[in-house]
Protein backbone atom coordinates (compact mmCIF):
# COMPACT_ATOMS: atom_id res chain seq x y z
CA UNK A 1 0.00 0.00 0.00
CA UNK A 2 1.33 3.51 -1.06
CA UNK A 3 3.10 4.89 1.85
CA UNK A 4 2.29 8.39 0.53
CA UNK A 5 -1.38 8.61 1.18
CA UNK A 6 -0.28 8.11 4.64
CA UNK A 7 1.47 11.09 4.56
CA UNK A 8 -0.92 12.80 2.92
CA UNK A 9 -3.94 12.37 5.49
CA UNK A 10 -0.88 13.52 7.73
CA UNK A 11 0.32 10.38 9.43
CA UNK A 12 4.03 8.65 9.32
CA UNK A 13 2.62 5.39 9.97
CA UNK A 14 -0.74 3.86 9.51
CA UNK A 15 -2.46 4.79 13.25
CA UNK A 16 -5.03 1.52 12.82
CA UNK A 17 -2.39 -1.13 11.54
CA UNK A 18 -2.80 -3.39 14.60
CA UNK A 19 -6.09 -4.76 16.55
CA UNK A 20 -4.10 -6.86 19.15
CA UNK A 21 -1.99 -5.23 22.20
CA UNK A 22 0.29 -8.01 21.85
CA UNK A 23 2.34 -6.34 18.97
CA UNK A 24 2.53 -3.29 20.06
CA UNK A 25 5.50 -2.29 22.04
CA UNK A 26 4.28 1.16 22.80
CA UNK A 27 0.74 0.99 23.52
CA UNK A 28 1.49 2.76 26.36
CA UNK A 29 2.47 5.61 24.77
CA UNK A 30 -0.73 6.08 22.97
CA UNK A 31 -3.57 3.67 24.89
CA UNK A 32 -6.39 5.08 26.55
CA UNK A 33 -7.17 4.70 30.11
CA UNK A 34 -9.27 1.57 29.94
CA UNK A 35 -12.31 1.31 32.58
CA UNK A 36 -11.32 -0.73 35.35
CA UNK A 37 -7.73 -0.10 34.88
CA UNK A 38 -6.97 1.72 38.11
CA UNK A 39 -8.65 -1.18 40.02
CA UNK A 40 -6.99 -4.27 38.59
CA UNK A 41 -3.89 -2.29 39.23
CA UNK A 42 -4.61 -1.83 42.62
CA UNK A 43 -5.73 -5.14 43.14
CA UNK A 44 -2.15 -6.76 41.29
CA UNK A 45 -0.54 -4.55 43.94
CA UNK A 46 -2.13 -6.18 46.77
CA UNK A 47 -2.38 -9.90 47.94
CA UNK A 48 -5.21 -12.01 46.83
CA UNK A 49 -7.66 -12.43 43.55
CA UNK A 50 -9.39 -10.51 40.96
CA UNK A 51 -11.79 -11.30 38.45
CA UNK A 52 -12.04 -9.06 35.07
CA UNK A 53 -14.46 -10.09 32.23
CA UNK A 54 -15.57 -8.30 29.28
CA UNK A 55 -16.60 -8.83 25.59
CA UNK A 56 -13.94 -10.01 23.04
CA UNK A 57 -12.24 -7.18 21.44
CA UNK A 58 -12.99 -5.15 24.57
CA UNK A 59 -9.45 -4.53 25.97
CA UNK A 60 -8.61 -7.14 28.39
CA UNK A 61 -5.06 -8.16 26.99
CA UNK A 62 -4.59 -4.61 26.16
CA UNK A 63 -5.62 -3.97 30.59
CA UNK A 64 -3.25 -7.12 31.29
CA UNK A 65 -0.69 -5.49 29.04
CA UNK A 66 -0.67 -2.20 30.42
CA UNK A 67 -0.66 -2.93 33.92
CA UNK A 68 2.06 -5.66 33.41
CA UNK A 69 4.35 -2.29 31.85
CA UNK A 70 3.65 -0.61 35.11
CA UNK A 71 4.28 -2.90 37.77
CA UNK A 72 6.58 -5.45 36.43
CA UNK A 73 10.08 -3.03 36.57
CA UNK A 74 12.19 -5.87 38.84
CA UNK A 75 13.15 -6.37 42.22
CA UNK A 76 10.94 -4.04 44.49
CA UNK A 77 7.70 -4.92 42.67
CA UNK A 78 6.41 -7.98 41.87
CA UNK A 79 7.60 -10.95 40.03
CA UNK A 80 5.12 -11.09 36.82
CA UNK A 81 4.00 -14.82 35.26
CA UNK A 82 1.66 -14.01 32.66
CA UNK A 83 -0.11 -17.69 32.11
CA UNK A 84 -2.00 -17.24 28.26
CA UNK A 85 -0.56 -20.43 26.65
CA UNK A 86 -2.60 -24.21 27.61
CA UNK A 87 -1.22 -26.17 25.58
CA UNK A 88 0.91 -28.31 27.85
CA UNK A 89 -2.79 -28.68 29.74
CA UNK A 90 -4.29 -30.09 26.51
CA UNK A 91 -3.77 -33.86 27.71
CA UNK A 92 -5.03 -33.53 30.73
CA UNK A 93 -8.10 -31.59 30.03
CA UNK A 94 -10.71 -35.03 29.77
CA UNK A 95 -9.33 -36.36 33.02
CA UNK A 96 -9.70 -32.89 34.65
CA UNK A 97 -7.18 -29.97 35.48
CA UNK A 98 -5.61 -30.63 38.87
CA UNK A 99 -4.12 -28.20 40.91
CA UNK A 100 -0.50 -30.01 40.73
CA UNK A 101 -0.18 -29.38 37.14
CA UNK A 102 -0.74 -25.42 37.43
CA UNK A 103 1.28 -25.35 40.57
CA UNK A 104 4.09 -27.20 38.78
CA UNK A 105 3.32 -25.23 35.11
CA UNK A 106 3.63 -21.82 37.39
CA UNK A 107 6.69 -22.43 39.41
CA UNK A 108 8.19 -23.34 35.95
CA UNK A 109 7.51 -19.93 34.48
CA UNK A 110 8.69 -18.09 37.42
CA UNK A 111 12.14 -19.86 37.57
CA UNK A 112 12.23 -19.07 33.22
CA UNK A 113 11.50 -15.50 34.26
CA UNK A 114 13.47 -15.00 36.67
CA UNK A 115 16.80 -16.34 34.02
CA UNK A 116 15.20 -14.25 31.52
CA UNK A 117 15.29 -11.11 33.34
CA UNK A 118 18.52 -11.93 34.71
CA UNK A 119 20.41 -12.01 30.69
CA UNK A 120 18.53 -8.63 30.43
CA UNK A 121 20.88 -7.26 32.77
CA UNK A 122 24.35 -6.04 32.74
CA UNK A 123 27.57 -8.24 33.81
CA UNK A 124 28.06 -6.06 37.17
CA UNK A 125 23.97 -6.36 37.34
CA UNK A 126 24.36 -9.94 37.19
CA UNK A 127 27.06 -10.53 39.60
CA UNK A 128 25.37 -8.65 42.60
CA UNK A 129 22.60 -10.77 41.72
CA UNK A 130 24.41 -13.87 41.85
CA UNK A 131 25.89 -12.53 45.23
CA UNK A 132 22.46 -11.81 46.54
CA UNK A 133 21.39 -15.49 46.47
CA UNK A 134 24.08 -17.11 47.43
CA UNK A 135 23.04 -17.67 50.71
CA UNK A 136 20.50 -19.68 49.49
CA UNK A 137 21.99 -21.34 47.07
CA UNK A 138 20.93 -24.50 47.73
CA UNK A 139 17.21 -24.03 47.77
CA UNK A 140 17.64 -21.96 44.28
CA UNK A 141 18.89 -24.94 43.27
CA UNK A 142 16.81 -27.61 44.18
CA UNK A 143 14.01 -25.41 42.97
CA UNK A 144 15.65 -24.63 39.16
CA UNK A 145 16.29 -28.19 39.21
CA UNK A 146 13.20 -29.52 40.11
CA UNK A 147 11.12 -27.37 38.25
CA UNK A 148 13.18 -26.16 35.15
CA UNK A 149 16.08 -27.99 34.34
CA UNK A 150 13.84 -31.25 34.25
CA UNK A 151 11.16 -29.81 31.85
CA UNK A 152 11.97 -31.42 27.85
CA UNK A 153 13.81 -28.79 25.69
CA UNK A 154 10.45 -28.83 23.59
CA UNK A 155 8.81 -27.67 26.96
CA UNK A 156 10.92 -24.80 27.51
CA UNK A 157 10.92 -23.75 24.22
CA UNK A 158 7.30 -23.24 23.81
CA UNK A 159 7.18 -20.55 26.21
CA UNK A 160 10.24 -18.97 26.07
CA UNK A 161 9.20 -16.37 23.39
CA UNK A 162 6.53 -15.10 25.09
CA UNK A 163 8.36 -14.94 27.87
CA UNK A 164 11.22 -12.84 26.42
CA UNK A 165 8.67 -10.28 25.28
CA UNK A 166 7.11 -9.53 28.27
CA UNK A 167 10.14 -9.04 29.77
CA UNK A 168 11.28 -6.59 26.60
CA UNK A 169 8.15 -4.96 26.57
CA UNK A 170 8.02 -4.52 30.42
CA UNK A 171 11.89 -3.43 31.48
CA UNK A 172 13.19 -3.41 28.24
CA UNK A 173 16.75 -4.78 27.41
CA UNK A 174 20.03 -3.16 28.46
CA UNK A 175 22.19 -5.96 26.38
CA UNK A 176 22.62 -5.60 22.98
CA UNK A 177 20.79 -9.08 22.34
CA UNK A 178 17.88 -7.59 24.11
CA UNK A 179 17.76 -4.56 22.25
CA UNK A 180 18.18 -6.41 18.65
CA UNK A 181 15.87 -8.90 19.95
CA UNK A 182 17.97 -11.96 19.63
CA UNK A 183 15.81 -14.48 21.24
CA UNK A 184 18.28 -17.67 20.18
CA UNK A 185 21.29 -15.77 21.56
CA UNK A 186 19.22 -14.75 24.79
CA UNK A 187 18.00 -18.45 25.13
CA UNK A 188 21.70 -19.66 25.47
CA UNK A 189 21.90 -17.18 28.23
CA UNK A 190 19.41 -18.58 30.07
CA UNK A 191 20.23 -21.79 29.89
CA UNK A 192 23.86 -20.56 31.20
CA UNK A 193 22.28 -19.51 34.13
CA UNK A 194 19.78 -22.75 34.55
CA UNK A 195 23.14 -25.30 34.21
CA UNK A 196 25.27 -23.03 36.58
CA UNK A 197 22.18 -22.61 39.70
CA UNK A 198 20.91 -26.13 39.02
CA UNK A 199 21.60 -29.61 37.84
CA UNK A 200 19.18 -31.85 35.90
CA UNK A 201 18.36 -35.65 37.03
CA UNK A 202 15.52 -36.47 34.39
CA UNK A 203 14.26 -35.19 31.44
CA UNK A 204 10.38 -35.01 31.50
CA UNK A 205 7.67 -34.14 28.78
CA UNK A 206 4.91 -32.30 30.85
CA UNK A 207 2.76 -32.74 28.37
CA UNK A 208 2.78 -36.53 29.08
CA UNK A 209 0.66 -38.15 31.60
CA UNK A 210 2.75 -40.80 32.92
CA UNK A 211 6.13 -38.31 32.94
CA UNK A 212 4.20 -35.99 34.65
CA UNK A 213 2.95 -38.63 37.32
CA UNK A 214 6.78 -39.38 38.32
CA UNK A 215 7.37 -35.63 37.92
CA UNK A 216 5.46 -35.25 40.73
CA UNK A 217 6.42 -38.14 42.84
CA UNK A 218 9.65 -36.58 42.37
CA UNK A 219 8.72 -33.45 43.79
CA UNK A 220 6.85 -34.96 46.67
CA UNK A 221 9.50 -37.03 47.49
CA UNK A 222 12.18 -33.77 47.17
CA UNK A 223 10.12 -32.04 49.66
CA UNK A 224 7.43 -30.63 47.69
CA UNK A 225 4.54 -32.35 49.18
CA UNK A 226 1.74 -30.23 47.89
CA UNK A 227 0.78 -27.80 45.14
CA UNK A 228 -0.22 -25.15 47.85
CA UNK A 229 3.52 -25.71 49.25
CA UNK A 230 4.90 -25.71 45.69
CA UNK A 231 3.24 -22.12 45.26
CA UNK A 232 4.53 -20.62 48.57
CA UNK A 233 7.94 -21.93 47.47
CA UNK A 234 7.44 -20.03 44.17
CA UNK A 235 6.83 -16.60 46.32
CA UNK A 236 9.66 -17.46 48.56
CA UNK A 237 12.02 -17.93 45.32
CA UNK A 238 10.99 -14.60 43.91
CA UNK A 239 11.85 -12.66 46.77
CA UNK A 240 15.46 -14.61 46.97
CA UNK A 241 15.80 -12.65 43.91
CA UNK A 242 14.60 -9.38 45.49
CA UNK A 243 10.94 -9.38 44.23
CA UNK A 244 8.36 -8.69 46.72
CA UNK A 245 5.92 -11.81 45.45
CA UNK A 246 4.53 -13.31 42.56
CA UNK A 247 1.80 -11.74 40.00
CA UNK A 248 0.11 -14.17 37.56
CA UNK A 249 -2.22 -12.90 35.01
CA UNK A 250 -4.51 -15.53 33.62
CA UNK A 251 -5.88 -14.71 30.29
CA UNK A 252 -6.30 -15.84 26.73
CA UNK A 253 -8.36 -19.17 27.94
CA UNK A 254 -10.51 -19.08 24.90
CA UNK A 255 -7.93 -18.87 22.25
CA UNK A 256 -7.04 -22.25 22.08
CA UNK A 257 -7.47 -24.74 19.45
CA UNK A 258 -10.16 -26.81 21.70
CA UNK A 259 -11.92 -23.73 23.45
CA UNK A 260 -11.88 -21.04 20.61
CA UNK A 261 -15.58 -22.47 19.96
CA UNK A 262 -16.11 -24.18 23.39
CA UNK A 263 -17.27 -21.99 26.09
CA UNK A 264 -17.50 -24.86 28.71
CA UNK A 265 -13.82 -26.03 27.61
CA UNK A 266 -12.85 -22.62 28.16
CA UNK A 267 -14.53 -22.63 31.35
CA UNK A 268 -12.59 -25.38 32.71
CA UNK A 269 -9.36 -24.07 32.44
CA UNK A 270 -9.66 -21.46 34.82
CA UNK A 271 -12.49 -23.20 37.01
CA UNK A 272 -9.85 -25.28 39.54
CA UNK A 273 -8.06 -21.94 40.19
CA UNK A 274 -10.86 -20.06 41.09
CA UNK A 275 -12.91 -22.92 43.08
CA UNK A 276 -10.28 -23.32 45.51
CA UNK A 277 -9.91 -20.02 47.96
CA UNK A 278 -6.83 -21.59 49.61
CA UNK A 279 -5.17 -20.62 46.83
CA UNK A 280 -6.21 -16.88 47.04
CA UNK A 281 -4.84 -16.65 50.79
CA UNK A 282 -1.28 -17.82 49.76
CA UNK A 283 1.36 -14.94 51.29
CA UNK A 284 2.77 -12.54 48.89
CA UNK A 285 0.74 -14.31 45.70
CA UNK A 286 -1.25 -12.84 43.60
CA UNK A 287 -4.18 -13.62 41.09
CA UNK A 288 -5.65 -11.55 38.08
CA UNK A 289 -7.83 -13.50 35.59
CA UNK A 290 -8.86 -11.91 32.58
CA UNK A 291 -11.75 -13.69 30.98
CA UNK A 292 -14.81 -13.61 27.94
CA UNK A 293 -17.62 -12.70 29.19
CA UNK A 294 -19.43 -15.29 27.46
CA UNK A 295 -17.42 -17.53 29.60
CA UNK A 296 -17.85 -16.05 32.60
CA UNK A 297 -21.86 -16.24 31.91
CA UNK A 298 -21.40 -19.98 31.64
CA UNK A 299 -19.60 -20.18 34.94
CA UNK A 300 -21.80 -18.39 36.98
CA UNK A 301 -25.24 -20.44 35.47
CA UNK A 302 -23.59 -23.94 35.76
CA UNK A 303 -20.90 -23.24 38.52
CA UNK A 304 -21.92 -20.31 40.64
CA UNK A 305 -22.34 -22.35 44.24
CA UNK A 306 -18.89 -23.26 43.34
CA UNK A 307 -17.28 -20.04 43.29
CA UNK A 308 -16.95 -17.70 45.73
CA UNK A 309 -17.61 -14.65 43.81
CA UNK A 310 -18.49 -12.72 47.30
CA UNK A 311 -15.13 -13.14 48.22
CA UNK A 312 -13.84 -12.73 44.71
CA UNK A 313 -13.57 -9.14 43.66
CA UNK A 314 -14.41 -8.67 40.26
CA UNK A 315 -15.63 -6.37 37.65
CA UNK A 316 -16.60 -5.95 33.48
CA UNK A 317 -15.59 -3.81 30.99
CA UNK A 318 -17.60 -1.53 29.63
CA UNK A 319 -16.40 0.96 27.35
CA UNK A 320 -18.47 4.43 27.05
CA UNK A 321 -18.10 6.23 23.41
CA UNK A 322 -16.05 9.45 25.10
CA UNK A 323 -13.22 6.81 26.16
CA UNK A 324 -13.58 5.13 22.45
CA UNK A 325 -13.72 8.79 20.82
CA UNK A 326 -10.21 9.64 23.33
CA UNK A 327 -8.56 6.01 22.29
CA UNK A 328 -9.20 7.24 18.50
CA UNK A 329 -7.52 10.86 19.28
CA UNK A 330 -4.48 9.20 20.88
CA UNK A 331 -3.71 6.77 17.98
CA UNK A 332 -4.56 9.88 15.56
CA UNK A 333 -1.83 12.05 17.65
CA UNK A 334 0.80 9.68 18.30
CA UNK A 335 1.23 8.13 14.68
CA UNK A 336 0.60 11.74 13.66
CA UNK A 337 3.65 13.67 15.95
CA UNK A 338 1.02 15.52 17.20
CA UNK A 339 -0.43 16.81 13.76
CA UNK A 340 -3.52 15.25 13.63
CA UNK A 341 -5.81 15.20 16.99
CA UNK A 342 -9.65 13.95 15.27
CA UNK A 343 -11.21 12.60 12.92
CA UNK A 344 -11.69 15.98 11.35
CA UNK A 345 -8.14 16.78 10.70
CA UNK A 346 -7.77 14.06 7.98
CA UNK A 347 -10.64 15.19 6.42
CA UNK A 348 -11.69 17.58 3.38
CA UNK A 349 -12.82 20.47 4.31
CA UNK A 350 -16.49 21.13 4.94
CA UNK A 351 -17.00 17.71 5.53
CA UNK A 352 -19.57 16.96 8.10
CA UNK A 353 -18.65 14.47 10.06
CA UNK A 354 -20.31 15.15 13.52
CA UNK A 355 -22.20 11.93 14.26
CA UNK A 356 -19.67 9.37 11.81
CA UNK A 357 -17.40 8.17 14.81
CA UNK A 358 -20.15 7.91 17.30
CA UNK A 359 -21.89 5.67 14.68
CA UNK A 360 -18.98 3.77 14.09
CA UNK A 361 -18.66 3.15 17.81
CA UNK A 362 -21.99 1.76 17.02
CA UNK A 363 -21.41 -0.12 14.58
CA UNK A 364 -18.44 -1.85 16.12
CA UNK A 365 -20.29 -2.79 19.13
CA UNK A 366 -18.35 -0.31 21.58
CA UNK A 367 -14.91 -2.70 21.16
CA UNK A 368 -11.54 -1.34 20.82
CA UNK A 369 -10.11 -3.79 18.78
CA UNK A 370 -13.37 -3.73 16.62
CA UNK A 371 -13.17 -0.12 15.92
CA UNK A 372 -9.55 -0.04 15.49
CA UNK A 373 -9.95 -3.00 12.55
CA UNK A 374 -12.99 -1.02 11.31
CA UNK A 375 -11.01 2.48 11.09
CA UNK A 376 -7.83 0.43 9.44
CA UNK A 377 -10.25 -0.87 6.76
CA UNK A 378 -11.88 2.03 5.73
CA UNK A 379 -8.58 4.45 5.85
CA UNK A 380 -6.92 1.31 3.98
CA UNK A 381 -9.44 1.22 1.58
CA UNK A 382 -9.67 5.08 0.95
CA UNK A 383 -5.93 5.14 -0.30
CA UNK A 384 -6.26 2.19 -2.06
CA UNK A 385 -8.96 4.15 -3.95
CA UNK A 386 -7.10 7.04 -4.80
CA UNK A 387 -3.94 5.76 -5.68
CA UNK A 388 -2.17 7.95 -7.68
CA UNK A 389 -4.14 11.20 -6.60
CA UNK A 390 -4.30 10.97 -2.96
CA UNK A 391 -6.62 12.90 -1.01
CA UNK A 392 -8.35 13.44 2.26
CA UNK A 393 -11.47 11.82 3.18
CA UNK A 394 -14.61 12.72 3.13
CA UNK A 395 -18.64 11.75 3.93
CA UNK A 396 -18.72 8.87 1.48
CA UNK A 397 -15.19 7.43 2.15
CA UNK A 398 -16.60 6.84 5.82
CA UNK A 399 -20.05 5.12 4.27
CA UNK A 400 -18.39 3.19 1.74
CA UNK A 401 -15.78 2.31 4.20
CA UNK A 402 -18.51 1.12 6.86
CA UNK A 403 -20.48 -0.89 4.41
CA UNK A 404 -17.80 -3.23 3.24
CA UNK A 405 -16.67 -2.86 6.61
CA UNK A 406 -20.14 -4.83 7.89
CA UNK A 407 -19.90 -7.24 4.92
CA UNK A 408 -16.52 -8.07 5.67
CA UNK A 409 -16.54 -8.36 9.16
CA UNK A 410 -19.72 -10.89 9.06
CA UNK A 411 -18.39 -12.54 6.18
CA UNK A 412 -15.28 -13.08 8.58
CA UNK A 413 -17.73 -14.59 11.23
CA UNK A 414 -19.30 -16.94 9.01
CA UNK A 415 -22.42 -15.02 9.64
CA UNK A 416 -22.99 -12.89 6.42
CA UNK A 417 -25.42 -15.52 4.81
CA UNK A 418 -27.46 -15.00 8.12
CA UNK A 419 -27.60 -11.90 7.91
CA UNK A 420 -29.18 -10.96 4.66
CA UNK A 421 -31.56 -13.46 5.23
CA UNK A 422 -32.48 -11.75 8.36
CA UNK A 423 -32.18 -8.15 6.33
CA UNK A 424 -35.15 -9.92 3.76
CA UNK A 425 -37.55 -9.38 6.40
CA UNK A 426 -37.22 -5.88 6.25
CA UNK A 427 -37.91 -4.99 10.00
CA UNK A 428 -35.74 -5.07 13.11
CA UNK A 429 -38.20 -6.94 15.16
CA UNK A 430 -40.06 -10.13 14.23
CA UNK A 431 -41.72 -13.28 15.37
CA UNK A 432 -41.74 -16.80 13.88
CA UNK A 433 -44.12 -16.06 11.68
CA UNK A 434 -42.32 -14.01 10.02
CA UNK A 435 -39.40 -15.77 9.45
CA UNK A 436 -42.02 -19.00 8.90
CA UNK A 437 -43.44 -16.94 6.05
CA UNK A 438 -39.80 -15.88 4.48
CA UNK A 439 -37.88 -19.31 4.69
CA UNK A 440 -41.67 -21.85 3.58
CA UNK A 441 -40.94 -23.80 5.84
CA UNK A 442 -42.94 -25.03 9.32
CA UNK A 443 -43.00 -23.23 12.57
CA UNK A 444 -40.46 -25.83 14.14
CA UNK A 445 -37.58 -25.48 11.64
CA UNK A 446 -38.63 -21.56 11.49
CA UNK A 447 -37.63 -21.68 15.21
CA UNK A 448 -35.08 -23.91 14.91
CA UNK A 449 -33.43 -20.96 12.22
CA UNK A 450 -33.85 -18.30 15.25
CA UNK A 451 -32.28 -20.46 17.81
CA UNK A 452 -29.33 -20.50 15.53
CA UNK A 453 -29.08 -16.61 15.32
CA UNK A 454 -29.44 -16.55 19.27
CA UNK A 455 -26.63 -18.61 19.38
CA UNK A 456 -24.44 -16.52 17.24
CA UNK A 457 -25.58 -13.01 18.87
CA UNK A 458 -27.19 -12.05 15.38
CA UNK A 459 -30.91 -11.74 17.42
CA UNK A 460 -32.31 -11.59 20.73
CA UNK A 461 -35.46 -12.19 22.88
CA UNK A 462 -36.88 -9.14 23.17
CA UNK A 463 -40.15 -9.90 25.13
CA UNK A 464 -43.58 -10.98 23.64
CA UNK A 465 -45.87 -9.25 20.62
CA UNK A 466 -50.22 -9.56 21.50
CA UNK A 467 -51.59 -11.53 18.55
CA UNK A 468 -55.50 -10.72 18.55
CA UNK A 469 -57.69 -12.75 20.35
CA UNK A 470 -55.10 -15.48 21.08
CA UNK A 471 -52.01 -15.77 23.53
CA UNK A 472 -48.95 -13.29 22.86
CA UNK A 473 -45.85 -14.88 20.56
CA UNK A 474 -42.12 -14.49 21.35
CA UNK A 475 -40.93 -11.39 19.84
CA UNK A 476 -37.32 -10.84 18.49
CA UNK A 477 -35.08 -8.24 17.58
CA UNK A 478 -31.97 -7.61 15.70
CA UNK A 479 -28.94 -7.17 17.69
CA UNK A 480 -25.72 -7.61 15.71
CA UNK A 481 -25.24 -3.81 14.42
CA UNK A 482 -23.34 -5.31 11.48
CA UNK A 483 -26.45 -6.99 10.50
CA UNK A 484 -28.83 -3.59 11.03
CA UNK A 485 -26.85 -1.96 8.61
CA UNK A 486 -27.34 -5.12 6.30
CA UNK A 487 -31.03 -4.48 6.91
CA UNK A 488 -31.05 -0.40 6.49
CA UNK A 489 -28.86 -0.09 3.62
CA UNK A 490 -29.82 -3.06 1.57
CA UNK A 491 -26.22 -4.31 1.77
Amino acid sequence: MSQTGYEVIGFHANPFNSNTAEREPEIAEYAVHPPYLDRVEQASRAQGVFFLEGARGSGKSATRLTIAKSIFQGPGGPLLIPLTSFNVFRPYVKGGLSIDLFAVQIAFLAVETLLAWMASLTDEEQEKITQQIKPYEKQVSKFVSNFYLNRSDHSRSSTAAETYQLLDTSIGGKATIWAEKRWDQIAGVVARFANVLGKKFAEIDIADPVAFQKLVEHHKSDGFHDPIYTLNRTVELARIFGFTGVLIQIDKVDETDWTGDDISAAMALVLPLLTNINLHEIDGLTWTFFIWDEVSRWMRKTNGSKIRFDKIPNGEIAWEVNYLTDLVSRRLSFFSNGKVNSIADICEQGTKIDTVLPELIELTGRSPRQLISALDHILSTHIQRNQGSPRRLDLASFEGGMDSYAIKSLNNSGLLEDARTIAKMGQVRFVTKDVQGLIRQSAQTARSRIDAWISSRLVRPCGTRPMGAGRPVDEFQVRDPRALRVLSRTL
